[in-house]
């Protein structure tokens, strides 16, 4: 791409690439898992932009690109799965963007459809869940500037089996909102009444409204698993600092899918194991481990005189900042102290993973 046609792209901040750098990750191992014993699939991006944007001189794939091409390489190496790609937005230049960054990837296999619908969203969803088969596994992307599709929406969506979302929730505006007459109807409209009138972090400040206000909204969400990625102010906004900018959540009801976007999400914070991102560095920032210590404290306490499988293990804490190596590092190491029997069922001998059992002594 030349350089002025890159000038041309809209710019996007750099902790605003977070979310592609999650979905570039993630997308690809949701489809080839799903893929490989489903017939069909969906990916909806509800709010889907221009497609491509410049970010510190470069070009960067946004949602409907990302999710494209991690369609169009399993669908050409898995002919009789059958993949649907469902892009809206409600803004004419946003879409015709949108459909010049996606005709390079075009012509498309037959068992790929693309659908681009010019709708606001908020409307549109409704609808389509309508028509949408509801044994067949989605991908939900909600990511508005403003404020989300309401809860109710979402739990229609988490309703369906194997369907998960993925959730930009603007802290900030909402944050704002949530303290002004003129426009807290919007809240409203977020979580479908209002409950939310009746909460404690209406009375709180700082950190813990934040965190109260969170743990609120998660609540109310449909999902056995969310995991929440904090998002802070960069260098290019006006509030700079440690004041957190948005979260994106991962909202999913099957234990598998959290474990996958563990391994995902885990090295792209600004320290490894934090989960919170400011942008300050250039690409990924490792700095140090989370303490192991700590993984071997609770599975030694919670476990003890148990046997379970190796990935059960990963499951039943699958809210701990752990990923498998930790798991896999702190269990070898309690076999060479003779405080764990691991018998192999999924690796060879030696090894540890999958089904592999491990038996706390």
């Amino acid at each position: 791409m030349r350089e002025e046609e890159i000038t041309s792209l809209q710019h996007i901040k750099q902790v605003s690439i977070i979310k592609h750098l999650i979905l570039t990750g993630y997308l690809p191992s949701w489809i080839v898992i799903l893929g490989n014993s489903h017939e069909r699939l969906f990916v909806i991006d509800c709010f889907a932009g221009p497609g491509r944007y410049e970010c510190g001189g470069d070009v960067v794939d946004g949602s409907p690109v990302i999710a494209v091409k991690a369609a169009l390489e399993f669908s050409q190496e898995t002919p009789h799965s059958r993949l649907g790609i469902v892009l809206v937005d409600d803004d004419d230049q946003q879409l015709r963007s949108l459909e010049k960054h996606l005709e390079a990837l075009q012509p498309y296999p037959e068992n790929l459809k693309v659908f681009i619908r010019h709708a606001d969203s908020h409307a549109y969803i409704p609808r389509l869940l309508d028509g949408l088969s509801k044994t067949a596994p989605s991908f939900f992307i909600v990511d508005p500037y403003g404020h989300p599709l309401s809860v109710p929406i979402m739990n229609e969506i988490l309703a369906r089996p194997r369907t998960e979302l993925f959730i930009n929730l603007m802290w900030y505006r909402i944050n704002m909102d949530l303290g002004n007459p003129a426009v807290e109807h919007h809240v409203t409209e977020l979580f479908g009444d209002d409950d939310w009138k009746k909460q404690e972090f209406l009375v709180q400040s700082g950190r813990q409204r934040e965190e109260a206000f969170l743990n609120y909204f998660c609540s109310r969400l449909s999902a056995d698993f969310i995991l929440p990625f904090r998002i802070r102010f960069d260098k290019e906004d006006r509030i700079y600092g440690q004041r957190t900018k948005y979260y994106l959540l991962h909202a999913s009801n099957h234990r598998k899918a959290p474990l996958i976007m563990k391994e995902v999400m885990w090295p792209l914070g600004d320290e490894e194991g934090t989960f919170d991102y400011s942008g300050e560095s250039q690409g990924v920032l490792i700095s140090q481990s989370p303490h192991e210590n700590e993984l071997r404290e609770i599975l030694v306490r919670e476990f003890s005189g148990k046997t379970l499988a190796f990935d059960q293990l990963r499951g039943q804490t699958w809210n701990l900042p752990f990923i498998e190596k930790h798991y896999r590092s702190v269990l070898q190491q309690l076999r060479s102290e003779d405080r764990v029997i691991i018998k192999p069922v999924t690796s060879k001998r030696g090894g540890l993973k999958g089904r592999d059992l491990v038996q706390f002594l």
